[in-house]
C-alpha cells in the first residue's frame, strides 16, 4: 500500500533531521537549470504570482544548491494539509517513509525524508508542459509494481499516476465532503485539513485494508455508501 499527497506552495525549514537524496536528481538539475534563465517578470507571469512571490522564486532557483538538501519533504511544506502532523505525532517514522510520497512537478516524486530546498513550480505552470515532462517516470519509479495506492492527492497531481495504471492495480481516491441541509458539496479548506488528518490516521493505525478504510470515523466524518463508488469513498460531515 502507497498513499499520495500533492505538495504545497509554502514551506518552513525543518532542519537537522536526517535526510534521503533526490529520487529524480537528473530531472530535477534539468528544472533548475532551465529555471534559471527566467527574469522575475517571466516567473511572475509563469506562476501568476505577484512580484514579491516571483522574486523569492526567483533567488530561489539562482542560488539552489543541490548539495544541501537538508529539510525533510513532509515537515518542511507548510500547507493545510501538511498543519495537520508534526513529527511528534506519528508512532512509526520507517512506516511513515515506507508509505507515503509527495508528488512534486520540480522533484518528481518525494519521500517523506527526502531533502528539498524552497521552490515555486506548479503542474499547470505556464509556458512548461510538465505532464509531458514527466510522462510515466514518476508512476514508474514507485507505482508500477504497487497493487494499492491511496490518493489523498489533488486531481492535478493524481493524474501523473492514475492514467498509467494496470486493470490489476487499485487506486483509491478519498473525498471528504460537507451535509449542508440535505445538499453535499466540498469545501476546499476543510477537504485539504482532512486529506493531511486521515494520512496520520492511516499511517499510525497501519490501515491498508479497503473494508477497514470503510469503519474510519474521523472528525464526525463517515463513509458514505450511497455516494461512494468502488474508485472513491466519500466521507461526509452533516453540519447541524
Amino acid at each position: 500500500m502507497k498513499i499520495i499527497i500533492s505538495p504545497a506552495k509554502r514551506f518552513k525549514h525543518f532542519e537537522n533531521e536526517k535526510t534521503e537524496g533526490l529520487l529524480f536528481e537528473d530531472e530535477t538539475k534539468q528544472l533548475v537549470e532551465n529555471l534559471k534563465k527566467y527574469s522575475i517578470n517571466d516567473l511572475a507571469n509563469m506562476f501568476f504570482c505577484n512580484d514579491d512571490l516571483a522574486i523569492k522564486a526567483y533567488y530561489d532557483y539562482k542560488d539552489f544548491d543541490f548539495k544541501n538538501l537538508k529539510n525533510p519533504a513532509i515537515f518542511s511544506y507548510d500547507g493545510l494539509v501538511f498543519k495537520q502532523f508534526k513529527k511528534e505525532d506519528f508512532n512509526d517514522l520507517a512506516y511513515l517513509n515506507d508509505h507515503v510520497y509527495i508528488i512534486s512537478a520540480l522533484y518528481g516524486l518525494c519521500k517523506p525524508f527526502t531533502g528539498i530546498s524552497d521552490y515555486r513550480l506548479y503542474m499547470d505552470s505556464k509556458g512548461i508542459n510538465m505532464h509531458e515532462f514527466w510522462a510515466d517516470k514518476i508512476y514508474k519509479k514507485a507505482f508500477e509494481d504497487e497493487n494499492f495506492i491511496i490518493n489523498l492527492a489533488s486531481a492535478e497531481y493524481a493524474k501523473l499516476i492514475k492514467k498509467y495504471l494496470k486493470k490489476n492495480q487499485k487506486f483509491l481516491t478519498l473525498t471528504f465532503k460537507e451535509d449542508r441541509n440535505g445538499k453535499i458539496r466540498s469545501i476546499v479548506s476543510y477537504t485539504k485539513q482532512m486529506r493531511g488528518r486521515m494520512l496520520k490516521y492511516l499511517i499510525n493505525n497501519k490501515i491498508s485494508d479497503i473494508e477497514e478504510i470503510k469503519k474510519i470515523n474521523l472528525c464526525d466524518y463517515i463513509y458514505d455508501p450511497i455516494n461512494s463508488t468502488k474508485d472513491e469513498y466519500i466521507f461526509v460531515r452533516e453540519n447541524k
